[in-house]
């Protein structure tokens, strides 16, 4: 039976206190090794082993509560309470809060910083180069600075990226396949992202948007949360279709862009996959929850004493297609025989 440090000290002291009663000093010596040693029995060491400190990054406070990644912790072992303290710092929903959020988070020296997006690591990697990052990057971590290379990050950042060149093409190419017709897509880039970020997918798509004989612009929404005045934008230059670059704030506002772009007759296409339950047209992305109970795997590993720096950066394989049936139909759309199979849901 395994028993705590504390319990069995308390053992010893009575057995120690009979064998004296009893003047049996050669039984007793062995009883008494014998005690002790078990103190060093892989349970109890794991008892006394020391506490894992996860500070965990937020643009938000809805980011603080993150479930997956907790999930994914506990399925590894750890409880919060016990043998894990996650102490969360969030930004309140601004750039500069979350700058000075990841310079707080830093400062707690905690084993490990967690940032569940990219626009989080950005923010992380500005603050620290020595304490290891786990991130769920939307670019290319490379391109980003956080990584040297996927398989040797070479730095003390690791973790998933879901970029890919080909995945924006193929979402440019889903969305001309529902709606034929388009011919000027407006690009909705957020302020709030690094230049890097932003750089990268305009490459992407505006070398897709040539292939496919489209005419793209870029449109940067504003810091705050009013997307009407660069929709307004959109209406002047005469978009026919909407696509949204990848950035965890064009998630929170899904259902404003999903209500202005079908009001405007505008065809969407979204890495958000909510998004099309929302309204929006169309979502072609990565099952997010999955990732981030990933992510406690990268965390787990750097805990028991794995290098960032050699810890290979991992691509998911699998994306999902949603289509909302309803929508199209609004807009005057017949999704393709060829899309309907290929979807993984469609929203009547």
């Amino acid at each position: 039976m395994d028993l705590a440090p504390s319990t069995m000290v308390r053992i010893a002291c009575l057995a120690y206190a009979v064998c004296t009663e009893e003047a049996m000093p050669a039984t007793c010596l062995l009883a008494l090794i014998i005690l002790f040693a078990s103190l060093a029995t892989p349970a109890v060491l794991a008892q006394e082993a020391k506490v894992a400190r996860v500070g965990l990054l937020g643009l938000t406070e809805a980011e603080c509560n993150n479930q997956p990644f907790r999930e994914g912790m506990r399925e590894l072992g750890y409880r919060e309470g016990g043998n894990l303290v996650i102490a969360c710092r969030h930004g309140g929903g601004t750039y500069g809060g979350l700058q000075r959020a990841a310079r707080e988070v830093a400062d707690t020296k905690p084993d490990v910083i967690v940032a569940l997006t990219h626009l989080n690591a950005d923010a992380g990697h500005a603050a620290t180069a020595s304490i290891p990052i786990v991130f769920i990057a939307s670019s290319d971590p490379v391109v980003g600075g956080f990584a040297q290379s996927f398989a040797h990050p070479g730095s003390n950042m690791t973790g998933l990226t879901y970029y890919s060149g080909e995945l924006n093409a193929k979402r440019l190419e889903l969305l001309k396949a529902v709606a034929p017709g388009i011919r000027r897509v407006a690009v909705l880039a957020s302020a709030f992202m690094s230049r890097s970020v932003n750089e990268v997918y305009v490459r992407d798509v505006t070398a897709a948007a040539e292939t496919l004989g489209l005419e793209v612009r870029v449109f940067r929404t504003p810091l705050g949360d009013d997307f009407e005045p660069v929709f307004a934008e959109l209406d002047a230059w005469k978009a026919d279709a909407l696509y949204l670059l990848p950035t965890i704030v064009f998630a929170y506002e899904a259902q404003q862009i999903a209500d202005l772009a079908k009001w405007r007759g505008l065809p969407s296409m979204h890495w958000y996959k909510p998004y099309a339950a929302m309204g929006g047209l169309m979502a072609y992305g990565v099952d997010y929850p999955t990732l981030q109970r990933r992510a406690a795997g990268y965390a787990d590993n750097i805990l028991k004493g794995a290098s960032p720096a050699e810890l290979p950066i991992e691509q998911p394989t699998q994306y999902e297609l949603i289509v909302n049936r309803a929508t199209a139909d609004e807009l005057g759309l017949t999704i393709p025989p060829a899309i309907a199979l290929r979807a993984d849901r469609i929203i009547e």
